[in-house]
């Protein structure tokens, strides 16, 4: 098609010249006027006369065609074609409009005529569209490919005298879009941590695609670790470009996707492909304890929660980086927590095939108020400042106050307190820290005062002969003594005789000297002296050692023995009462039969005194045959103590025998009487208390 399109078009200019145009093949192309404003009329070789107005050189190919718009007669355009772009399948219109078209009108294309016909022939996707009479001749391509890529002109041939004129050159960019873009490898398996080199090729693009990279886990795009490569195709005008990406994948990338993204101008919408990953990472820990607000005596439970890919995991327990044997469960559980947890640090290890991972949790926990060191009493001399403090560990921090034994009004507050030594402030200081949600702590210590010491041990102290005996030397000594010393009749004490020896307790305010002797002889009894020697002065004392009297172990036995008899017979007695009482029926009477109260012989004896004399002569009532009923509450009195009285100096009429067991058998048969009364008529209670 194109060699008979050829030979047509040059038979069609071969006629031209036969007809007597003095216009060649190679002229008709060219400028047919002189470019020369003075000169004024011109002639053209057709002989037409024109008049030169402001002629103007076109944009045509490398300014060859001269347009001849202000000229009579001359043909020009209305609309030149202009660069522009194309995709690949669509359809491109490239504009061409002439004005007094008197020649022949054709396209080219890189410099190669398409011929003048619209449907140009040969040319199945090109046509020109339009109408004569709007002298359109637009050129259409449709579809368009990549081989309609180039330069594109109008031209319009000289006839009957009118020069042939040139469009300005235009070029038709043809995009084509690339492939979709493939990546390497598909399907990635990885751990976290390592970097990995993936790729993404995108081919047959014109011109050269954008390659991004996108990471969905994060939803945002890659912007480092990237490199590109282009590579021209056989065809000399597509390419293939190959985006590379260093990646270090995270635990967050485990079932994600990694996509390559390919934007082009030819493309309404990026073309992607994505990687798939699988990331084996090691246990991400988490560590919670359960209750949030611990507090002593409770039960911690430590919970650790871990994630890790694989799943196959192991756990381990640490308290201040000590392993806890046989802690191998996700929950730890310590019962009964105390303050020696406080501030501790317990810490979950979590384990799989890929790595390890620990997490450590500072354990706080609230507590009451202890003392870290127990309050102790300070000593200085009058007018001295002293520190008294009360050192008290709790969790949150206690609040302290202070006060004075005897007052309740405080007088300090915080953990250390002055005083200045006086009379006044010598003396008991309490000290009370408080925690809300605890008891309250109290700690007492003293204030003292220096000076000489004192002895404030008895002055008779007793020992036995024959045993090991002791003297005790008790000293109240601010500061503590020096030298503590015994003598004996003026010599001191032979410390390196084997029968001596001193024992030495310190007490809170001095020591308490023990003087120790073995084997107690006659001539260890008597006065002996403790002197005690401080810095401000001496004490000295006279203790006397006391023979203390054995009482004869026979005796005792003896009394024993009969108080057991006399328990055994009066038990006896209150029980055969009790049991006739019962069998007769018969009620006690709440007050005794009447009785006539004789007054006895006044005899001497070892109970009577004055006093007694007078008392008895006192209760003695006027003999009366009135019934006891029948006398009033003193005089019933009366009778009663001077009864007692008679009796006992009845019995006093008698030669005096002490009766061992009397101090036994009283108490004993007032006890029972006391508990039994309807065991005993009224007239056995004066003949038991002749004996008391």
């Amino acid at each position: 098609m194109v060699t008979r399109w050829t030979l047509c078009f040059s038979a069609w200019v071969f006629c031209s010249s036969l007809a007597g145009s003095e216009w060649g093949v190679s002229a008709m192309w060219a400028a047919g006027i002189r470019q020369d404003a003075a000169r004024g009329p011109t002639v053209g070789s057709g002989g037409a006369t024109m008049i030169q107005k402001d002629p103007r050189l076109g944009p045509g190919m490398g300014g060859s065609a001269v347009q001849l718009m202000g000229y009579e007669g001359a043909q020009y355009f209305a609309t030149q074609p202009t660069p522009q772009t194309a995709v690949v399948g669509s359809t491109a219109v490239l504009p061409c409009r002439v004005i007094n078209k008197v020649g022949h009108l054709q396209w080219t294309k890189d410099g190669f005529g398409m011929g003048t016909e619209r449907d140009l022939f040969g040319f199945a996707r090109y046509a020109m569209i339009g109408s004569d009479d709007e002298g359109d001749f637009s050129l259409r391509i449709k579809p368009v490919l990549l081989e309609d890529d180039g330069l594109y002109q109008c031209q319009v041939s000289a006839s009957d005298g009118v020069p042939g004129i040139r469009s300005q050159t235009a070029r038709l960019t043809v995009y084509v879009p690339p492939e979709a873009p493939r990546v390497k490898p598909p399907v990635l398996q990885t751990t976290a941590g390592m970097t990995v080199n993936l790729e993404c090729e995108s081919r047959g693009g014109r011109p050269s695609p954008e390659i991004q990279w996108v990471d969905d886990s994060q939803r945002e795009t890659v912007r480092s670790g990237t490199s590109l490569s282009t590579e021209m195709m056989s065809d000399g005008k597509r390419v293939i470009v190959r985006s590379r990406l260093a990646f270090t994948p995270r635990r967050s990338h485990h079932n994600s996707t990694i996509t390559c993204l390919t934007s082009h101008q030819a493309l309404s919408s990026p073309l992607t492909s994505s990687i798939q990953l699988e990331v084996l990472f090691p246990p991400e820990v988490g560590l919670t304890v359960r209750p949030q607000l611990l507090v002593e005596g409770d039960d911690a439970s430590f919970i650790c929660s871990a994630e890790a890919n694989p799943n196959v995991i192991t756990y381990k327990w640490y308290h201040n980086n000590q392993e806890l044997e046989n802690k191998t469960s996700k929950t730890l559980i310590l019962p009964k927590i105390s303050r020696n947890l406080h501030q501790s640090a317990i810490s979950c290890e979590v384990s799989n095939k890929v790595g390890t991972s620990k997490k450590t949790q500072s354990v706080h926990v609230q507590y009451g108020p202890m003392f870290r060191a127990l309050p102790r009493d300070v000593a200085a001399e009058t007018g001295k400042q002293v520190v008294l403090k009360c050192d008290v560990d709790s969790n949150p921090p206690s609040s302290i106050v202070w006060l004075q034994e005897g007052s309740d009004k405080i007088i300090g507050s915080g953990a250390e307190l002055r005083v200045v030594v006086g009379a006044s402030t010598a003396g008991v200081y309490r000290c009370v820290a408080a925690v809300r949600g605890f008891p309250d702590l109290q700690g007492r210590l003293r204030v003292l005062v220096k000076g000489p010491p004192m002895i404030v041990s008895s002055s008779d102290q007793q020992g036995r002969m024959g045993d090991t005996v002791t003297l005790e030397c008790n000293t109240v000594s601010i500061p503590s003594p020096i030298r503590i010393t015994w003598t004996y009749r003026g010599r001191e004490i032979d410390l390196s005789d084997p029968r001596y020896e001193v024992v030495e307790d310190e007490q809170e305010e001095g020591f308490r000297n023990i003087l120790v002797i073995h084997d107690a002889d006659t001539h260890d009894f008597g006065s002996y002296n403790c002197s005690v020697v401080n810095e401000y002065g001496v004490a000295r004392k006279q203790i006397r050692l006391n023979e203390e009297k054995r009482v004869p172990m026979l005796m005792l036995a003896g009394g024993a023995v009969v108080f057991a008899l006399v328990a055994v017979v009066v038990i006896s007695l209150v029980l055969c009462n009790k049991r006739h009482s019962n069998s007769s029926g018969s009620p006690v009477p709440e007050k005794p039969p009447a009785a006539t109260v004789v007054t006895g012989p006044t005899v001497a004896n070892m109970y009577s005194a004055p006093s007694d004399t007078k008392l008895s002569s006192d209760l003695t009532p006027t003999p009366s045959n009135r019934p006891y009923d029948e006398l009033t509450p003193t005089e019933d009195s009366n009778a009663r103590a001077a009864h007692t009285l008679n009796r006992l100096s009845e019995d006093s009429a008698q030669t005096f025998i002490p009766d061992p067991t009397s101090f036994l058998v009283r108490p004993i048969h007032n006890l029972l009487w006391r508990w039994f009364p309807s065991s005993f008529s009224y007239s056995q209670v004066p003949a038991v208390n002749d004996r008391g």
